[in-house]
């Protein structure tokens, strides 16, 4: 079968018969027509970075018809005859920019942008859409036809109205049969031709729906419910229809609910107790991994029949009682709104000046190009990890042949492959960074599930990961128990050390008993728990390399390219000049890209030099979240002792950190750091930090590491201080700061801004008012401690025939701005405008023995570099200046040429070129909590931040709000669960894992960088934003816990403290607040 396809206007001949059955529209627009700007990650529509659209003629109103689709999940096939616009389609560098584009480049949309492209073409779809997608309702009851456990909104919501479904079997003939007919009922050779609904008088029926999910958008439900009641004219039942989804595959109606309602005024306090007690009984939820669990999925079922009966009762008139009212709505989420305060300084402009970024429009564009988007090579092939998946086993036995039997499948390579030792990691060792040997592929016993043993290499990614899952390995022995999670761990082996050899000491306290010094009047003690977090890039982990010359050319996804270099020269036995890396830009890091991404970039580097062809490793999503560590948790014992004003006589802390298999790359340092915030201690603070090791990957480095911990670890303290003693938490805060110290000043001046004081008597006057809605306010402080480390060097040339600028360096553009900085300070230095400079890919040439792009200083280390490298030009360039006088920049490079003058000129900045410094910050966040369903709205938001004199605060606002929204994901959504019998990460795709989205955004997010407060530490007075504001976003916790406090009141639960969770989620909020279906009244 042959047709075309139309991809921006152009046509292209499509050949289905040399094609794979199922190559997807997103394949073919990558490698077949060679358009790049549409990205693929998750590979299952929920990511976004996919987006397209399709231009077609409606079948009914014969009129043409655009709709955005997620072209991974389309076939190909699908798709002849029609136009597909893409990001490059839409608008570009040569015919010019869309508006879409244009705005959200304006606005500073984009920060890494691999995610832009999709984010523009999806907003394009809505704009010429003219209508809902045909066929919706249709492939969502086929998907519960095939699947009865798929928690279908659509089918809870047609079978409570009893809509009826037309079946068509053939041209003249069709049936019309029950939603539950049609479940039941075979469907091959027919389809779904229509629906039929009847009409439900609002004098006669009560309905509505519900849908509660971990997130507000592009989640699927915890519980999905529908009711409807038919009432008679004094206010009884006459029927009604109790559907739920989510408690078990076969249940669908409550019919003894049903039926005990029937005929009776369903508003009254004893019937109500009653359903209640007999619904609690009926719904036994199924216990499967990882939903929530039975209990939280039962409570809420109840929670959302009684929030319709409220409602019903407010409509109906029936005697509500009004601290009820509230409990029978959602919370309704307004628009988003933001503020942002800066100060610019024009007299060194650019520098200050909020600029776009540099490549905020090719980021929108889809021109701006990554790893993956390299053209496809002749005779390349794709890789994919063949992994064990039985911990504590060996594998005796690799059965291949299942894998190479495919057509397209080339070859399969494991540890017995390898020229150099089979070790992940740098050439000379580093007892620091990594004091364990990491195997690049498993040789003796397995240590997690989803362990690398090898690759495959095959024609296609999708082949690839299709025959790396045929791989047939044979195990000997086992683990008896697989201990996968930190919080395993510590219940199994307890939580001290000694001949334990899963845990180890490393920060052990020189005070051995706390001799208090000042007496106390309250003392308590508590827990903490953060738990794993993935790092959420959007461009998965990538590497293409291409052989050369004996060598090897790398285009990775890395923040360390020196570290995948030497990864790489070390494990196929070459010198370091034998392998280059390139990379222009990565689709976000946050860590996770630092020592994470050279498994699959020496993985793929030892397949291009064994088989002598280009190899592409992308790496899938599940992937990535099963075989690679994330985000280390965090376990916290601690005690406290207090005198009456709040401050603290002492405190007693001992700590642990999940480290995964391996203990490298460990974050403890940093945790014990920044544990005492911006707080006095001398002796009275006894400190005590373990490393754990569990059954699961190595964990790694994420957005400030240790920091996020030391500091949520002191501030939870505080605020537990504040719980026991009745005093405000800003108050214990202010009573134990350092003396002069910088929040000295802030705090009060922030509390004021914020009208912290009226705004938290407002949410306490709220509470008494509302039983079901509960607001409540957190507040965070923060010092932050910044440090620098390595050398990052940097190159400037300029070009004689125009004057143009462009510049190469060792760090890694991954969303941060560095880029845009760096532009700014070359066009200040040299004196020209922005528009001509331009940074080229970063490698390993230029950027040869750079340290990570981590830790905040990037952007700072390199502006140094870059502005010493063009004060070294200006100093070429002054005799020039001074004889000729040139009346332009290009007449002065011209004659600086003429006189054979070096236009380039390099420099780095290196530990001890600038001091370390401290950025201070605060943070209140207000919150409503639905106490019925634990889903909850983040109102406004106001963070001040201490950024000495911005060098560009376009770019410094959107890191701090970046990183607040990374911290809200930890705190509330991001839950990352194992499977406890065999250590899989069960959370390992976007269908389980939800970071936040659109909708999670503060409703009112206000940011304001403090002004008048030059750093003189900082490179021109300025400060590191990319880390700091994560640590802030534990106020979130704080305001759900103050709201949780109130409902527990309401609830009668003894006053006791909420051990805070990271994350929050509402299955936690729901269990944790005392609530009960005996509670439910309505007056």
């Amino acid at each position: 079968m042959a047709g075309r396809i139309t991809i921006n206007g152009t046509s292209h001949e499509v050949n289905l018969a040399a094609l794979p059955a199922d190559i997807s529209l997103n394949t073919f627009i990558r490698e077949y027509a060679g358009l790049t700007g549409t990205k693929f990650m998750c590979q299952e529509g929920g990511c976004g970075v996919c987006v397209c659209t399709l231009t077609g003629i409606h079948p009914e109103t014969g009129e043409p018809r655009t709709w955005a689709v997620n072209s991974c999940l389309t076939l190909l096939n699908t798709c002849l005859g029609l136009e597909v616009t893409t990001s490059e389609g839409l608008g570009n560098k040569r015919v010019g920019y869309h508006a879409i584009q244009q705005r959200l480049a304006k606005m500073n949309g984009t920060q890494c942008g691999y995610c832009s492209p999709g984010i523009v073409m999806n907003m394009y779809g809505l704009l010429k859409s003219k209508g809902g997608k045909a066929g919706t309702l249709a492939g969502n009851l086929s998907i519960k036809h095939a699947h009865p456990e798929f928690p279908s909104d659509v089918f809870i919501v047609l079978e409570a109205l009893d809509a009826q479904v037309i079946v068509q079997e053939a041209v003249d003939k069709q049936q019309t049969v029950s939603l539950t007919s049609y479940l039941g009922s075979s469907m091959e050779g027919k389809i779904i031709r229509g629906l039929v609904l009847r009409a439900y008088p609002k004098e006669r029926f009560a309905f509505d729906s519900y849908k509660i999910m971990p997130r507000a958008q592009n989640a699927h439900a915890y519980v999905n419910a529908a009711f409807l009641v038919e009432f008679t004219a004094d206010s009884k039942v006459k029927s009604a229809r109790i559907c739920f989804g989510g408690i078990h595959p076969e249940f669908v109606h409550a019919t003894a609910i049903e039926n005990l309602i029937q005929g009776k005024n369903p508003f009254e306090n004893g019937l109500v107790e009653k359903a209640f007690g007999q619904l609690s009984t009926l719904l036994q939820p199924d216990a499967v991994l990882p939903d929530a669990s039975p209990v939280y999925r039962r409570k809420l079922a109840c929670g959302l029949f009684y929030k319709f009966l409220l409602k019903v009762a407010a409509q109906r008139k029936q005697g509500l009682g009004s601290r009820f009212v509230t409990g029978g709505s959602l919370l309704k989420r307004p628009v988003s709104s933001g503020q942002q305060s800066f100060e610019t300084f024009q007299e060194h402009y650019p520098v200050t000046k909020a600029t776009e970024k540099h490549e905020g429009l090719i980021q929108c564009s889809g021109e701006a190009t990554y790893s993956n988007d390299l053209p496809t090579q002749h005779n390349q092939l794709w890789a994919a990890f063949v992994t064990a998946k039985k911990v504590g086993a060996k594998v005796t036995k690799v059965d291949t042949q299942p894998a190479l039997d495919l057509p397209g499948v080339v070859a399969y390579l494991d540890a017995k492959d390898i020229p150099g030792p089979n070790y992940v990691g740098p050439k000379i060792r580093d007892d620091f960074f990594f004091p364990n040997d990491e195997e690049l592929f498993a040789t003796g016993v397995i240590k997690f599930y989803g362990q690398p043993v090898g690759i495959i290499l095959a024609n296609s990614n999708s082949l690839a990961n299709r025959a790396a899952e045929l791989v047939k390995l044979t195990y000997e022995g086992g683990a008896e128990e697989i201990l996968p999670t930190l919080k395993a761990v510590l219940d199994k082996v307890g939580s001290e050390a000694g001949n334990n050899k899963r845990l180890e000491q490393p920060i052990k306290s020189t005070i051995e008993v706390l001799q208090l010094e000042e007496p106390f009047d309250v003392s308590s003690s508590g827990q903490l728990d953060m738990g794993l977090q993935y790092h959420y890039y959007m461009e998965p982990q990538t590497t293409v390399v291409l052989p050369f010359e004996g060598g090897l050319q790398v285009y990775t996804a890395t923040q360390w390219m020196d570290l995948t270099q030497d990864t790489i020269a070390n494990v196929l036995n070459l010198k370091s000049n034998d392998v280059q890396v390139k990379t222009r830009r990565i689709g976000g890091g946050y860590g996770g890209k630092a020592t994470r991404c050279n498994l699959a970039a020496a993985a793929a580097a030892l397949a291009a030099h064994k088989l002598n062809r280009p190899i592409r490793f992308v790496q899938s999503l599940e992937s990535i979240m099963t075989s690679l560590g994330k985000r280390w948790a965090f376990h916290c014992d601690y005690d406290f002792f207090v005198q009456k004003s709040g401050k603290i006589s002492g405190i007693v802390s001992r700590f642990y950190e999940d480290a995964g298999y391996l203990s490298n790359e460990s974050p403890i340092g940093h945790t014990v750091l920044l544990s005492k915030n911006c707080y006095e201690f001398s002796d009275n603070y006894k400190l005590d930090g373990y490393l754990v090791c569990t059954d699961s990957p190595s964990n790694t480095p994420c957005r400030a590491p240790g920091s996020v911990e030391g500091i949520a670890m002191m501030e939870n303290i505080i605020e537990h201080i504040a719980f026991e003693t009745g005093l405000d938490p800003a108050d214990v805060r202010f009573a134990n700061l350092l003396p002069a110290h910088k929040m000295g000043d802030m705090m009060p001046r922030f509390l004021e801004s914020t009208k912290y004081r009226e705004r938290k008597a407002d949410a306490i006057a709220h509470n008494k008012e509302n039983r079901w809605h509960k607001r409540g306010l957190g507040l965070c402080i923060m010092e932050y401690q910044i440090g620098y480390f390595g050398q990052y060097p940097a190159t400037v040339a300029i070009y004689h025939s125009d004057g143009t600028v462009v510049v190469s360096h060792g760090g890694i553009e991954m969303g941060q701005g560095m880029n845009t900085k760096i532009s700014q300070v070359v066009a200040h230095t040299l004196g020209i405008p922005m528009e001509q400079v331009r940074i080229e890919a970063s490698d390993t040439i230029n950027g040869a023995n750079s340290m990570v792009t981590g830790g905040a200083v990037g952007s700072e280390t390199l502006c140094f570099a870059v502005r010493k490298a063009c004060e070294t030009l200006n100093e070429r360039l002054k005799p020039v200046r001074e004889e000729v006088k040139p009346e332009n920049w290009q007449d002065l490079i011209q004659e600086a040429y003429n006189r054979k003058i070096n236009l380039i000129a390099s420099d780095q900045c290196k530990q001890g070129d600038m001091d370390p410094y401290s950025v201070c910050g605060l943070c209140l966040t207000e919150v409503e909590l639905d106490v019925l369903t634990g889903n909850y709205i983040v109102g406004r938001v106001d963070i001040l931040e201490d950024t000495g004199e911005s060098l560009n605060p376009n770019v410094d606002i959107g890191q701090i709000e970046g990183a607040f929204m990374m911290g809200l994901g930890y705190w509330t959504s991001e839950q990352v669960i194992a499977d406890p019998k065999t250590g899989e990460c069960l959370t390992n795709r976007t269908w389980t894992y939800k970071p936040p989205g659109a909708k999670d955004i503060p409703t009112d997010l206000r940011i304001e960088l403090l002004p008048k407060s030059p750093n003189k530490a900082g490179f021109m007075r300025s400060k590191a934003t990319g880390e700091p504001a994560i640590c802030l976003s534990i106020a979130v916790a704080f305001a759900l816990q103050q709201a949780l406090q109130s409902a527990r009141d309401d609830a009668g639960v003894p006053k006791s403290w909420v051990t805070l969770t990271a994350p929050m989620t509402p299955e936690h909020l729901v269990l944790h607040s005392g609530t009960e279906p005996s509670q439910f009244k309505l007056n």
